[in-house]
């Protein structure tokens, strides 16, 4: 190989090079994109779940008396735990949407011959649900509360 028959750089070379470097900075892109938008996603599920975290915290702070009775239906009677879109300290609406379940142990179906006494320990489930893209995502959190003796 004589030095004297290299000429440089061919059409062949560039156009490689050329390919290589977008196939490159298309991969960092789409990576970019989807750190992006799962970050995103954690971000919000992380929110949502703060969001029933508090509105459980409240309904312990209410007490018991809060909760409704047996045959009262499954919904607590105040403005702050009914089914609504959660809004921020500002008044402007964040885009999760709030809904409060309360069970009474006794019509929780675990096994038929139980006997159960009623009014005495309430299942109280908060579900925050919000957009994801197309899909609806879903935070659901539990906890029981029984009446103090």
């Amino acid at each position: 190989m004589n030095l004297r028959d290299q000429r440089g750089v061919t059409g062949v070379d560039i156009t490689i090079s050329v390919i290589l470097i977008t196939i490159l900075i298309s991969l960092i892109t789409v990576l970019s994109y989807n750190i992006q938008r799962n970050s995103q996603d954690v971000q919000r599920k992380t929110e949502a779940t703060s969001y029933a975290v508090e509105v459980l915290e409240r309904v312990k702070s209410e007490g018991f008396e809060i909760l409704p009775k047996v045959g009262e239906g499954n919904t607590i009677n105040d403005e702050r735990f009914k089914d609504k879109y959660i809004v921020d300290a500002s008044g402007n609406p964040t885009g999760f949407y709030q809904e409060v379940r309360v069970e009474d142990y006794s019509e929780i179906r675990e096994g038929e011959g139980s006997q159960k006494v009623p009014d005495l320990l309430k299942r109280v489930t908060v579900k925050i649900s919000y957009k994801s893209g197309k899909d609806t995502q879903i935070v659901e959190l539990s906890t029981l509360m029984s009446k103090e003796s």
